[in-house]
C-alpha cells in the first residue's frame, strides 16, 4: 500500500490539505500518515529565556528549569497526539487507513526524515499554518521540504476559509508542463498513473520563449525573433503531438497546448483558464535554445498558483 505523509500543525489552515487527501488516498490505494512536529525549543515560553540567561551567566539550567522544559514538551506532545488521533478518527469511517506520529525537532527536517522512514510515495501539505505556542510557518517549511525531499510533494495554497464540502475537490484535469527535455518528462509516470486511477485527462503544456543573444563579430547572425518563434512553436507542437498520441494509445485522454511567454506565468494562466484541478511538474528541466530551468519555474509556480501543485524531483539524465 502507498503511504501519503500529511504534516499538520494543529491549525485550520493546515487542515485544508485533508479534503484533497480524503479524495486522493482511495484513488492511490494509500494510507495517510499524519505527522505533527513539536519544535525542540519553544521560543515563546518564558522559561526558555531563563535557561538562555542562565547559560550566559556561565551556569547551565537548574533541575527545576530542566523539569519545566521537559514538562512543557510532554504537554505539547500530549496535545499533539490527541489532535492527530481526533483527525484520524474523522478519516477512518471513510475507509481510509490512518497512522499518526508526533516528533520533536525541526519541522522540515523531521518531515523529510519521516518520509524516508515510511517510504512515503507522496508528501502533502498546505503552504501556511499557525497554531499558537507550537506554531511553525508551513510556507518556509514547504520550501525546505520541496528542495530536500526525494518523494513528490503535493502542495496547496491555504486560504482564509476552508472548502464547504469535499465535493469541491476533484482530479479530472491534470496540467503537465514540459519543455522538451527528458528531465521534465519525469513527471509523466506519476501524472499518467494518477490520470488512469482517477479517470482524469492530461493537458500537456509547453511554452515558447526563445532567448536571443547577439555576440560581437558574429559571422552568422541569429534569426530574428519573429522568424524563430514559428519554428519553435512548430517543433513544440510536433513533440507534444507525438507524446499525446502515445498517451492516448495507452488509454489516457490527452490534449496539448503550446503558448508564448514566460513559463511560470503561462503555467499559472493556463491552469486557471483551462480549470485544471492539478498542476504536476518536475522540478528541473532544460531544452536547448528554448530551455527554461524548471527548478526556478517550479518555485515561481509554487508561490503564484492557486491550483494544487505536485512537484516531482527529477533525476539527472544523459540527453542526446
Amino acid at each position: 500500500m502507498n503511504t501519503i505523509l500529511v504534516p499538520l500543525d494543529g491549525s485550520v489552515r493546515a487542515e485544508q490539505i485533508l479534503p484533497y487527501m480524503r479524495r486522493l488516498a482511495p484513488i492511490l490505494d494509500a494510507k495517510l500518515y499524519l505527522l505533527q512536529v513539536v519544535p525542540e525549543m519553544p521560543e515563546d515560553e518564558p522559561f526558555a529565556m531563563t535557561v538562555a540567561e542562565a547559560y550566559q551567566r556561565g551556569s547551565g539550567p537548574t533541575a527545576t528549569q530542566r523539569e519545566r522544559e521537559r514538562h512543557s514538551w510532554e504537554t505539547q506532545r500530549w496535545h499533539a497526539e490527541g489532535y492527530l488521533e481526533s483527525q484520524a478518527v474523522l478519516l477512518q469511517p471513510e475507509g481510509i487507513r490512518v497512522d499518526f506520529e508526533v516528533r520533536l525537532g525541526d519541522p522540515a527536517e523531521e518531515i523529510i526524515a519521516v518520509a524516508e522512514e515510511q517510504r512515503a510515495t507522496l508528501i502533502a501539505l498546505a503552504t501556511h499554518g499557525y497554531s499558537g505556542l507550537k506554531r511553525w510557518t508551513l510556507g518556509s517549511v514547504t520550501d525546505k521540504v520541496v528542495h530536500a525531499a526525494t518523494a513528490p510533494v503535493f502542495i496547496i495554497r491555504s486560504a482564509t476559509q476552508t472548502h464547504s464540502s469535499d465535493s469541491d475537490v476533484g482530479f479530472k484535469r491534470i496540467l503537465v508542463p514540459l519543455d522538451g527535455s527528458m528531465l521534465a518528462k519525469q513527471a509523466l509516470p506519476l501524472a499518467t498513473d494518477l490520470a488512469r486511477r482517477a479517470g482524469a485527462g492530461l493537458l500537456l503544456l509547453q511554452t515558447v520563449a526563445p532567448t536571443i543573444k547577439v555576440f560581437p563579430n558574429q559571422l552568422h547572425p541569429m534569426p530574428h525573433y519573429a522568424t524563430m518563434l514559428p519554428m519553435l512553436r512548430e517543433q513544440a507542437d510536433y513533440e507534444l503531438g507525438a507524446l499525446a498520441t502515445q498517451l492516448r494509445q495507452a488509454d489516457v485522454p490527452t490534449t496539448t497546448v503550446v503558448a508564448n511567454g514566460h513559463a511560470a506565468e503561462v503555467i499559472v494562466d493556463v491552469a486557471r483558464q483551462r480549470q485544471s484541478d492539478l498542476i504536476l511538474m518536475a522540478t528541473h528541466g532544460y531544452g536547448g535554445i528554448r530551455r527554461w530551468a524548471l527548478g526556478s519555474v517550479a518555485d515561481k509556480v509554487l508561490h503564484a498558483a492557486t491550483t494544487p501543485l505536485v512537484l516531482v524531483r527529477a533525476r539527472p539524465v544523459a540527453e542526446a
